[in-house]
Order: C-alpha cells, then sequence, then structure tokens
C-alpha cells in the first residue's frame, strides 16, 4: 500500500509538473502573440499614415492641377474682356474726337 501511495505522489507531482510546464509555455506563446501582434499594429499604422501621406500630396497636386487649370480659363477670359473694353474705349474716343471736331468745326 505504502507503494501505492508513493506512486500515487509521483504521478501527481509529475502532474503538477506537467501543468507547469504548460502554464509556461501558455505564457510564452500569449506574450510572443502580444509582441507579434503589437509589431503587426505599429507596422499597420505606420503603413496607412504613409497611405495617407501620399494621398494627401496626391489630392494637393490634383488640387494645384485643377486651380490652375482654372486660373488659366479665368485669365484668357480676363484677356478677352480686356480687349472688348479697350475695343469700346477706342471707338468712344474716336466717336468722342469726331464730335468735338464737328461741334468746333460747325
Amino acid at each position: 500500500m505504502l507503494e501505492s501511495f508513493k506512486a500515487v505522489l509521483e504521478t501527481e507531482r509529475e502532474a503538477e509538473k506537467i501543468i507547469q510546464e504548460a502554464k509556461e509555455q501558455a505564457e510564452k506563446i500569449r506574450k510572443n502573440a502580444q509582441e507579434k501582434a503589437e509589431t503587426v499594429y505599429k507596422e499597420t499604422y505606420q503603413n496607412v499614415i504613409a497611405e495617407a501621406r501620399c494621398k494627401s500630396i496626391e489630392i494637393k497636386e490634383q488640387a494645384k492641377k485643377d486651380s490652375e487649370s482654372e486660373a488659366q480659363i479665368f485669365i484668357k477670359r480676363a484677356e478677352k474682356l480686356k480687349k472688348k473694353i479697350l475695343v469700346n474705349a477706342e471707338q468712344k474716343f474716336s466717336e468722342a474726337v469726331d464730335f468735338i471736331l464737328n461741334e468746333i468745326l460747325s
């Protein structure tokens, strides 16, 4: 009976040792998984930030191109209007000169 009791105690010690080793292994796995998760999170975060910066640059460049294009259209319209005003001014000036000359000469 003493031998049986010793065998049971030895088996329990071995079982406790196996359980402790399993707990230690589980803790190592948990820590490793946490470290990997943190690494993946940091990498993903950095990638998202880099992608956002690139997209921001693209949007700014497109906005610049669009605004330059619109500015060119506005400048062309302004130049046409300027020419039209100058032509009208020249016509009015000519009419005024003719009117004054007619008044003086009549």
